[in-house]
């Protein structure tokens, strides 16, 4: 079966070709000679463009987009964009046929490849081959036959782009002919831009300056209104909350609450929505995808016409990767939602509480995780890597933990562990209004933090890092529970660190011992655990303590997984420049974003935005990016190599890993914990 060619609009022949559905024959030579003659006519007597498609034509591909309607019919909101509010339309431009255009619906086809298989294989030509020899020749050789893209309409933009792949190294001026000879097939032509998706897209911009029209990605971020930071249904109250006030205004899990600004700390609720963009993988985003809370940012939410009229209603919310619903509940639907979320039985932490010596983190496995903690045992587990090449993974240097022992018995102690025990009865028999629980917990935090340390302890710690380090070394004090960093309980945030020096002197150490236990207790912490049904009795804090990463460069933080798209692996990457944290960013900074693509057989990446804050940067080796090329291939190695040792030890999960520049442009892995996003089924 042929593909049918029908006449043109004005009566011209066949000027268009409509690719029906389904598996066609290729184009025979006499037909596809046809079409490369009639792609170049316009419609006669027309200045621009007519529609293509009739009412009700749902063609695989058309040879011209004429209107608006025709590029509605063709084109989708795909679940895998990076952008919210896009449109897509695939097209395939064909050199060995007189660059003849084929506009693609995506729906149809999803790859190019698949309907340059079905379609394109002419006899005489280059053939299309398997999908790795197409790939291998069209997105990477000079001397390709096709030249594939998109063409996406950013909507709350109303820009239109033409992109191709981010492994895609076409040069610049097979990027101006391919854009001419699309623009031209289109009723766009005097509107459409090139957005270059890649470093290496970014740095022919200068060979295309005045060729062609272009526009930055950071442009196309900027203007955008709506962004899904966790996709997911929420059933919750509608609470409206200025950030600066959420510490005086407890909220519960089961309220949905507006921003104003995105916040560095948030208890568990049902679902997020601020008022301004979010840094994606900072702890607040990171938390509502392990918790399955639909998160998301909306310019103008704070007096957006659908949530507003709304607040202090039962609710149900929807983020989804194009837009979000907002509707009103019915209460059984809500605490059905509700109980799905928590488990039927009662968790119960695992702890040895007897052991007393200190360890050794570079010798620590996850074997030790009942005595030190998941974030020290996890540390301790990368000493042991090292890179496909060898190399060893850059850690802190030689830190050390306390175990669980010397916490209880400070809690027993300081008779803090009564205050708990009424507290934890109080709770079991009937709840506790939340002013009270906040109240209690302090008074909790206090009594630990105000009662008399071990002198022993002390003395122990002092020795053990007046040995490792000199006593000016700034040291961070570190919280490594039984309850966070885990496969099942991530817990991102919900601790305090501190900061002390030897030469501080015995008070200060014993001061910084006793901020971090009591943040066991911190209000955030206490509601979250109690939600997932943890017995809290048998909650244990351990300390990891390491020099402090003082005068960084750049930090970031990394998951090993594209979580748009399963069939492009990838490590998503947040960075910042300086010390404005990733992980609880200040202010509207913007962090820059990648996708490291790991599936291209040389290193390439996308750029979703770039750091705001980079041209501030005096001396900075790359201009456009936070790392230069080699630097993340450094860090795409560490990842690498975390990522094989975390799926042996977490089946079924991903990284969360923490990383920094530091002086000399060294990179240092902080951390790292296993991730998994938690889908709730409705």
């Amino acid at each position: 079966m042929m593909i049918p060619v029908r006449p043109a609009r004005g009566g011209e022949r066949a000027s268009v070709e409509a690719v029906s559905a389904g598996r066609l024959a290729p184009l025979t030579l006499a037909l596809a000679a046809t079409l490369t003659v009639a792609a170049a006519m316009f419609v006669a007597g027309c200045g621009s463009l007519a529609c293509e498609l009739d009412p009700g034509d749902a063609p695989v591909a058309v040879r011209r987009l004429g209107c608006p309607a025709d590029r509605e019919v063709m084109s989708t909101s795909r679940e895998d964009a990076i952008f919210a509010r896009t449109r897509s339309i695939n097209w395939i431009i064909d050199r060995e046929d007189g660059d003849a255009v084929y506009f693609i619906d995506p729906d149809r086809y999803v790859l190019h490849w698949e309907f340059a298989r079905d379609f394109l294989n002419h006899p005489g030509k280059t053939p299309v081959g398997s999908l790795a020899e197409f790939n291998l020749l069209n997105y990477r050789r000079a001397e390709r036959r096709f030249l594939l893209g998109k063409l996406v309409e950013y909507v709350d933009q109303d820009v239109y782009t033409l992109e191709l792949a981010a492994g895609d190294n076409a040069a610049a001026d097979l990027i101006v002919a391919g854009f001419r000879r699309v623009a031209a097939r289109t009723d766009l032509e005097d509107e459409l831009r090139y957005r270059p998706v890649s470093a290496d897209q970014e740095a022919l911009l200068p060979a295309l300056a005045g060729r062609i029209r272009t526009i930055a990605t950071d442009d196309v971020f900027r203007n955008q209104v709506y962004q899904a930071l966790n996709r997911g249904v929420g059933y919750g109250v509608l609470r409206f909350r200025r950030t600066a006030t959420l510490a005086g205004q407890p909220l519960s899990p089961t309220d949905l609450v507006v921003l104003d600004r995105g916040p560095n700390e948030l208890s568990m609720v049902a679902g997020i929505v601020t008022a301004e963009f979010q840094t994606p993988l900072a702890h607040i985003g990171v938390l509502a995808k392990t918790r399955g809370t639909p998160n998301m940012a909306l310019r103008g939410a704070w007096d957006d016409d659908r949530l507003r009229p709304l607040e202090g209603e039962l609710v149900r919310l929807e983020v989804g990767p194009q837009d979000f619903t907002v509707r009103v509940a019915a209460p059984a639907e809500a605490q059905a939602y509700w109980d799905s979320l928590r488990p039927t039985a009662i968790q119960v932490p695992q702890h040895d509480s007897v052991t007393t010596p200190m360890f050794d983190v570079t010798r620590v496995t996850l074997a030790e995780v009942i005595r030190v903690g998941a974030k020290a045992a996890n540390l301790g587990e990368l000493y042991r890597l090292t890179t496909a090449a060898g190399a060893p993974l850059p850690l802190p240097e030689r830190p050390f933990a306390v175990p669980f022992h010397h916490y209880a018995a400070h809690l027993a102690s300081s008779g803090a562990q009564a205050q708990l025990d009424a507290l934890l009865a109080d709770v079991a028999a009937g709840g506790v209004a939340p002013a009270d629980l906040e109240r209690r917990l302090f008074q909790l935090r206090w009594t630990i933090y105000r009662a008399p340390i071990d002198p022993a302890l002390v003395a122990t710690v002092i020795a053990l890092a007046g040995a490792r380090w000199p006593a000016e070394t700034r040291l961070r004090v570190r919280s490594s529970t039984n309850v966070e960093d885990l496969a099942d309980f991530t817990g991102a945030g919900l601790y305090t660190s501190a900061g002390v020096t030897v030469a501080d002197g015995r008070a200060a150490i014993g001061n910084a011992l006793k901020t971090v236990w009591a943040s066991t207790w911190n209000t955030q912490a206490f509601v979250e655990r109690d939600f997932y049904r943890v017995d809290q009795r048998e909650v244990r804090m351990g300390l990891l303590i390491h020099p402090a990463q003082a005068d960084e460069l750049a930090n970031g933080v990394a998951l090993t997984i594209n979580e748009w798209s399963q069939v492009r692996p990838a490590h998503y990457i947040n960075a910042q420049v300086g010390e404005v944290s990733v992980t609880n960013p200040t202010g509207d900074a913007v962090p820059e974003q990648l996708l490291y693509y790991t599936w291209y057989e040389e290193p390439e990446y996308e750029v979703i935005t770039r750091s705001s804050l980079l041209h501030w940067t005096t001396a900075w080796p790359s201009t456009t990016g936070v790392l230069t090329g080699a630097e993340l291939e450094e860090l795409a190695s560490y990842l690498e190599a975390i990522h094989a040792r975390y799926r042996t030890l977490y089946p079924g999960h991903v990284v969360d890993a923490e990383w920094k520049l530091m002086p000399g442009r060294q990179l240092l892995v902080k951390q790292a914990r296993p991730f998994r996003r938690r889908d709730v089924a409705e």
